[in-house]
């Protein structure tokens, strides 16, 4: 009776002896599904905050998570992107390069590791962390074309371009790679083939998102001396509330003077009197527009409006002194512009208009004699 209770016991020991590991494997997995399920509710809040731009308090929440479950590479992911926007770029860093520890199939923290180098203006490294990224995800545009311009920013088109034509089957119809193209072109200071490849992405973007692409067509065109195909894009519809900003409206008034049509120049920039002109811009192409059109009234208004918020510019004094001209007042031209020559001594037009003015002032006559 003791021998068989001495077998039953050591039976019991043995068959105890054997589950313990394989228990213990399942209270672990239970723990660590406990973890995760507690800290998944941290996460979502931090994340929540951190849409909500409430960056502080998603720092707390995915702190916590992380102290809880340091073991998903997902948590310093997201640490990472709040340090990021509250430009804490170093300690972003840090956590980007942690995500990338725990999940290394994971392209996201290749990606913001590249952004946070290129703030830095660490070009190479930015460039090998985007081709991480985008060797990890290769059906993911936004690593490629990370990558790529990149590469145009670092000057090394060569590589852009070759970079660019390895993935043109994947991303055939990309006007996110047009755009990249017309950079590249621009920076080799090709503006046709940049204009081309702008119009290429124009026609693969809808027009709710196509206002910025149809401000540098247009700019690129009045670069090119496309004035008539400069004013076409101020006027496509996706720059329907664009074009009416100030400096829109200037750039359609300057391909209108060029195109030799002052008269619509000026009443377009008429439009614009009510607008803060701190810096002038608007009353020189307006004191332009009335010079062409011997329009007095509206230079003497361009010119005092720029006496007084550029007086070390001869343009103001210059279109007072025309509109004296167009009066018949020489001897106040003649004052008006020799303040404009004085100011730009080596520009012709204040010294010609001083000669037709008054011939015996000096200025006048050094520039007789110069001729």
């Amino acid at each position: 009776m003791t021998m068989h209770r001495c077998m039953i016991a050591l039976c019991t020991l043995a068959l105890a002896a054997c589950s313990t590991p394989h228990s213990k494997q399942v209270r672990l997995d239970a723990h660590d599904r406990y973890d995760r399920a507690n800290t998944q509710v941290m996460y979502d809040q931090a994340l929540q905050a951190f849409h909500a731009g409430q960056f502080e308090v998603a720092l707390e929440h995915i702190d916590r998570a992380i102290s809880r479950y340091p073991k998903d590479g997902s948590y310093p992911l997201l640490r990472g992107r709040i340090l990021l926007e509250m430009k804490r770029v170093d300690l972003a860093r840090e956590s980007f390069a942690k995500a990338a520890e725990l999940s290394p199939t994971a392209a996201e923290p290749h990606y913001y590791m590249g952004i946070v180098l290129q703030r830095w203006n660490e070009l190479d490294k930015a460039v090998a962390e985007y081709a991480k990224a985008a060797e990890l995800a290769p059906s993911q545009l936004q690593y490629v074309a990370a990558e790529c311009e990149t590469l145009v920013a670092a000057g090394k088109y060569t590589e852009a371009e070759a970079r660019l034509d390895a993935v043109n089957k994947t991303f055939e119809f990309s006007p996110v790679l047009d755009r990249v193209r017309a950079d590249l072109a621009g920076q080799r200071g090709d503006l046709d083939g940049r204009a081309r490849w702008l119009a290429m992405a124009r026609l693969r973007t809808e027009p709710a998102k196509a206002q910025q692409l149809m401000e540098e067509i247009a700019a690129t065109r009045f670069e090119q001396g496309k004035w008539s195909d400069c004013i076409a894009a101020l006027e496509d519809e996706a720059m329907t509330e664009a074009s009416k900003r100030p400096d829109m409206v200037r750039l359609h008034a300057r391909c209108l003077l060029m195109l030799d049509r002052p008269r619509e120049a000026r009443d377009l920039m008429l439009t614009m009197r009510g607008q803060s002109d701190n810096d002038g811009r608007n009353a020189t192409i307006l004191g332009m527009c009335a010079m062409r059109l011997g329009d007095t009234n509206r230079m003497i208004e361009a010119g005092q409006s720029l006496t007084q918020s550029r007086p070390g510019s001869a343009d103001g004094w210059l279109l007072l002194g025309v509109a004296a001209l167009e009066r018949g007042d020489k001897t106040e031209a003649t004052r008006l512009l020799t303040e404009a020559a004085a100011r730009e001594p080596s520009r012709e037009l204040p010294h010609r208009l001083l000669a037709q003015a008054n011939p015996a002032t000096p200025v006048a006559m050094q520039a007789a004699k110069a001729n």
